[in-house]
């Protein structure tokens, strides 16, 4: 396995995203289960990285507390207690180490894994394309492939039928190209 292919040892497994009244929190976008995990290394003091992906910054920071539902998780971070100062942490990725992190059950995996992928049309067999980002919006995840044809990026919901089947082990994500109407030519205009 070539250095490309390796899996990343520390994992992003959330986004700050806005900030949040006056005191310095800022929103945590995140899945359930993650949320949980930061809420429990807030308590337990677990230092987290956060990483500013524009800039090529990272902090490692301890959090405060992070508290709310996990679909509004809000963050405070230790010794930043005013707006001003956590503006410099919006929009930054919080990472930790994959040997804290629980292992995903069999049939599962961490979305940092889906980085670096293959992407394969599920119909030829065919590369199209690399994950170069997976990322978990608010209706489902989103993978960004950069297609190997004029490297433009096509982004592809995380759902059965446009993504039949991931193979992180052999770093292959086959897509249903037809499902999302890729690589069909134009229909001409009816005289």
């Amino acid at each position: 396995m070539s250095d490309a292919d390796a899996r990343p040892t520390v994992l992003s497994v959330g986004t700050l995203t806005k900030l949040h009244g006056v005191r310095g929190e800022l929103k945590l976008r995140a899945e359930p289960d993650m949320v949980e995990f930061l809420r429990a290394a807030a308590d337990e003091a677990l230092p987290v990285t956060l990483r500013m992906v524009e800039r090529g910054d990272e902090y490692e920071v301890t959090l405060a507390s992070v508290r709310g539902h996990h679909s509004a998780a809000i963050v405070a971070i230790d010794g930043v207690e005013r707006r001003e100062e956590a503006e410099a942490y919006r929009g930054a990725l919080v990472c930790v180490p994959r040997e804290l992190l629980p292992e995903p059950d069999e049939d599962e995996y961490f979305l940092a894994d889906l980085q670096g992928c293959a992407a394969h049309d599920s119909a030829t067999g065919d590369r199209i394309g690399v994950v170069t980002r997976a990322e978990s919006l608010p209706a489902n995840v989103v993978l960004t492939v950069r297609l190997d044809a004029g490297g433009s990026d096509l982004l592809v919901p995380l759902i059965d039928d446009a993504v039949p089947a991931v193979d992180v082990d052999a770093r292959r994500i086959d897509i249903d190209c037809a499902f999302l109407g890729v690589g069909e030519p134009d229909e001409a205009p009816d005289a």
